[in-house]
């Protein structure tokens, strides 16, 4: 399998190793330097300011990174789901500004329910984050963080029209009032969703339906100074509102008319620094509260195939506490104490499907991030201890009770122009409640499910440099990852029922490639992520050999370059995405025929001027998705040449062409009445 890597490799290699010579532009580009110890893994950062391409929700903003592959299952704001380095998107934990959004209750989160705001951030660790974030997770870490508190004063305005009905707003200010530090957000968006698509052999045009969304949501952050016990620290307080409604279409094949979800979330978390001699202690307390309620008419046939209304409540609240010093130069030390808990509380049931059990998960964790400089050798360590504790209120389970040990060792050096870095640990998982508890329905569960567990190494290197007019900046890094006890759903007799096992073992290799060059006026970026997994669990038996079929929804390659070029106040850019190798069953034999789309878009900076001193900036830009049309694919059925709609799954097609027209504005005041920033304890 590695052979379909083989030239995408050899390119991202060439692109690494070209700079070995190059002279280092400081005026330009930087030159390599290991940075203070962070215990983490491989990280990829996204900005929406650097974006090449309009934002239009969080998968859009991450779908570029080495390692991460989003699924859609449509348009723009339909359900999309991470997956980093192969693992399953219920394996991925997710954080907005501290506060973890996944758990046991929802394990997969939907990254189109991810509000977004101006100047918005992501890390997506591919590996192994930090355990000071808290719990982590067997598959890598998103992490969404709140608008700045220590960025300049200013704000922004953009708005968007497109394609399907779409409408957009994001507005987002930081400023200065007194001795507080604030920064507000307002997100809103809608669209129909509405699509047509060739459906299977028939060559007819089906229009997708039901699909739509309205969303809106409000972030406010604070920061203001405090005394205490004679010391001077900060307080950051942050605050999430949202609320969405959310059409479902269902498949293909099973369209669902009627059906929708609509969701609330409240969120809210505070943070208290206090300086220490050599750094600070740091505690952090959160909550968050979500409504999930889904809705269908009993009238539809598809209804007879789940609940026709549920109205269901999330809560979760924790805290954490710790201190973050450098004991020496060279070194620091990260350690917390954290906990929290989670519960389950379903509402009414209306359906043929009986209402699922409550559930509650208690944690507790001791965690410890270290880091220190040896002459020219990062050395960084992690490690967490968790206790985790599961009940439900049905009668006929126990409780689980798990002790859950993580962590991991890092190096990292500079090589002349290149920084090569390796790493190694052990990731673990526990069940979900639906894994553990079932629904009473189409899920059985098992409460004495183990908690997935996996070892992973990785190694790489990155760069940035100039030869001769050409900066770069790359990254090459390749990783394994040998998982244990995966929780699988097996079929349980003729009704179409599934149970949670742990049967499952998988092997997954891997390799990572980003490149970004630029060339006076142009500039080149490109992201690689090839794969390679085996589902040892089964086998495909042949005449000498068993055959390990890969895990399903992981693409072999994934593929999203753009060229851009910029001529005055224009900037004109094409893109391509490539995707192929993804299998849609367990055995292997089902493909999902391979895909590419080009995209191209424009941005013009408009003329104008603010007064008093301000600085002020409008841009009108033009994005073009899906440009040549590709709608369907023809590939070798069982019976001979078959035509299929394009999309991650066959029952879920994307869309055509699309387009999406937006206005930035962006005011900043005069540089010299910039005041300074609330001082935090956390880097």
């Amino acid at each position: 399998m590695w052979e379909h890597h083989a030239a995408a490799v050899v390119l991202a290699a060439a692109i690494v190793l070209a700079p070995a010579t190059a002279r280092a532009d400081e005026d330009e580009l930087p030159e390599v330097r290991v940075r203070e110890p962070q215990p983490a893994g491989f990280v990829s950062e996204r900005r929406m300011d650097d974006a090449t391409r309009e934002v239009t929700d969080a998968a859009s903003l991450i779908e570029a990174s080495p390692g991460v592959h989003v699924r859609r299952l449509g348009a723009d704001d339909s359900f999309s789901t991470l997956s980093i380095r192969g693992t399953s998107s219920t394996e991925v934990a997710i954080y907005l500004a501290g506060v973890p959004l996944s758990g046991g209750a929802d394990p997969t989160l939907d990254l189109s329910a991810l509000p977004l705001w101006p100047g918005a951030r992501a890390r997506v660790y591919r590996s192994f984050a930090p355990a000071s974030i808290g719990r982590g997770s067997l598959g890598g870490v998103l992490v969404l963080d709140a608008p700045s508190l220590r960025a300049a004063e200013r704000t922004e305005v953009w708005s968007a029209v497109g394609s399907f009905g779409s409408r957009r707003l994001r507005i987002g200010d930081v400023r200065a009032i007194g001795d507080l530090r604030v920064s507000t957000a307002v997100s809103a968006s809608r669209s129909d969703d509405d699509f047509n698509y060739e459906s299977f052999n028939s060559g007819k045009t089906v229009t997708r339906e039901n699909a739509g969304h309205a969303a809106v949501s409000a972030l406010a952050s604070v920061g203001m100074p405090v005394h205490l016990g004679g010391k001077e620290g900060a307080l950051t307080i942050t605050a999430l509102a949202q609320s969405r409604r959310q059409r479902l279409p269902g498949t293909a094949e099973v369209p669902t008319t009627f059906a929708r979800l609509d969701a609330n979330r409240l969120m809210s978390g505070l943070e208290l620094s206090l300086p220490l001699a050599s750094g600070a202690e740091i505690t952090r307390v959160w909550a968050r509260r979500e409504g999930i309620s889904i809705s269908d008419d009993p009238r539809d046939f598809s209804a007879a195939l789940g609940p026709t209304h549920t109205n269901d409540l999330i809560v979760a609240a924790g805290a954490s506490t710790g201190l973050r010093v450098h004991p020496a130069a060279g070194a620091l030390a990260d350690v917390r104490l954290d906990g929290s808990g989670e519960r389950f509380a379903p509402g009414s049931w209306q359906g043929p499907l009986a209402t699922p059990p409550s559930a509650t998960r208690g944690q507790m964790g001791l965690a410890l991030d270290a880091g220190y400089m040896l002459h020219d050798v990062r050395i960084a360590a992690s490690g967490r201890l968790d206790h985790t504790v599961d009940g439900s209120d049905d009668p006929t389970v126990q409780s689980r009770s798990d002790f859950v040990p993580t962590g991991h060792l890092g190096l990292e050096t500079a090589v002349g122009p290149f920084v090569v870095a390796t790493h190694g640990g052990a990731v673990s998982r526990p069940a979900s409640f639906v894994e553990r508890y079932g629904n009473r329905g189409t899920f059985i569960g098992d409460p004495t499910l183990r908690p997935e567990s996996a070892a992973t190494v990785d190694m790489g290197a990155h760069t940035r440099a100039s030869l001769g007019p050409v900066r770069l900046r790359a990254e090459l890094a390749a990783f394994a990852t040998w998982a244990n006890d995966l929780i699988v759903f097996i079929p349980q007799g003729a009704n179409g029922r599934v149970k949670a096992e742990n049967i499952g073992r998988a092997r997954l290799l891997g390799v990572e490639a980003e490149a970004e060059a630029r060339l006076g006026h142009g500039e080149l970026r490109a992201s690689y992520t090839g794969l390679a997994t085996e589902n040892e669990q089964d086998c495909t038996a042949t005449s000498l050999t068993c055959e390990r079929p890969p895990l399903p929804g992981r693409p072999a390659n994934d593929l999203v370059m753009d060229l851009g070029y910029t001529v005055g106040p224009v900037r004109g850019r094409i893109g391509g995405d490539f995707v192929s190798g993804i299998t849609a069953d367990n055995k292997g034999s089902v493909v999902v025929p391979p895909r590419f789309f080009t995209s191209a878009g424009v941005r013009v900076a408009l003329p104008g001027a603010l007064g008093a001193g301000s600085v002020g900036r409008t841009t009108l830009a033009l994005d073009l998705r899906n440009l040549f049309d590709v709608r369907s694919v023809t590939y070798d059925g069982a019976t001979g040449p078959t035509t299929a709609p394009v999309g991650d799954l066959f029952q879920y097609p994307l869309p055509g062409r699309s387009f999406l027209l937006s206005l930035r504005f962006e005011e900043r005041p005069p540089l010299s009445e910039t005041v300074p920033v609330v001082a935090s304890g956390t880097p």
